[in-house]
């Protein structure tokens, strides 16, 4: 009885010694290098989407889905109308260079991300001898619809088609597209105006301040309308700037700015 007493007292100590090591036993704490690398890890930032036009240097995707009616890079066509034909820019005003005055104030209007580019654009054109001015600019769905019948009754709904956009295909609606002419008026939203020194002054620098010439003499057939030397888009300076040398319309660089958003979609950046 002795015996079985004694062994009972040696287990319970045993057990207690390990109960009390286990919970006096030091916490593990991760080497600090090993801290240094999670922390570095956290912070590392993802590779940036890259914009891939053929002949270009790859530069940065915008993170934004290029289908949305805001975005600056939204190919508005007829193949592609606007997503939302109720669109209207979350801010519209005037520039500070000339504009037609005999327009509605809508039309006067550009969305603001393009005001400043297009002040700068004006005054280079200006510096270089250019009088021009804003011969259209915002445009909405109800004044694109006003403007597409009165072409079409005039015209005919087919021609005019190829110079006008039905209401929801026009990139005025956006407020990143406007219509440039001479102050003076000189082959008013004409083809000759692309023969004037200042058309011509504007399809080779426009560029240069993030703007790109829409619907050029040779592409009629990808852009689906008539060659308009008055009608120019602002993109930013890259994209332009990449168009411009590559000879692109944004209608041909369209699939290469979706396998941008595409990626962008896949890293739930957008």
């Amino acid at each position: 009885m002795k015996r079985i007493a004694l062994a009972g007292i040696i287990a319970t100590a045993v057990v207690g010694v390990g109960v009390f090591a286990l919970m006096n036993k030091p916490e593990t704490k991760t080497p600090p290098t090993q801290q240094k690398t999670a922390k570095n890890q956290s912070q590392v930032k993802p590779t940036p989407v890259f914009i891939h036009i053929p002949g270009e240097t790859a530069f940065p995707a915008r993170v934004e889905d290029y289908d949305a009616p805001s975005s600056l890079w939204v190919l508005v066509s007829k193949k592609y109308p606007l997503s939302d034909e109720t669109y209207v820019p979350d801010v519209i005003g005037k520039p500070s260079v000339a504009v037609n005055e005999a327009k509605t104030a809508e039309e006067q209007s550009l969305r603001t991300d393009a005001i400043q580019p297009v002040n700068a654009l004006f005054a280079a054109a200006k510096s270089a001898g250019h009088d021009v001015m804003v011969a259209s600019g915002y445009r909405s769905y109800g004044l694109q619809q006003t403007y597409f019948s009165s072409y079409s009754a005039a015209y005919g709904e087919d021609a005019a088609n190829m110079f006008s956009a039905r209401p929801g295909q026009s990139e005025h609606q956006t407020g990143l597209s406007l219509d440039i002419s001479l102050t003076s008026r000189q082959c008013y939203l004409e083809i000759c105006f692309g023969e004037t020194a200042a058309g011509k002054w504007l399809a080779a620098h426009a560029h240069e301040y993030g703007f790109i010439l829409r619907y050029p003499s040779d592409k009629t057939a990808v852009t689906e309308y008539q060659y308009e030397p008055w009608h120019f888009r602002y993109v930013g300076n890259e994209l332009a700037g990449a168009l411009y040398r590559s000879g692109l319309t944004l209608d041909e660089a369209h699939a290469y700015l979706q396998q941008a958003r595409s990626e962008l979609k896949q890293r739930g950046s957008i």
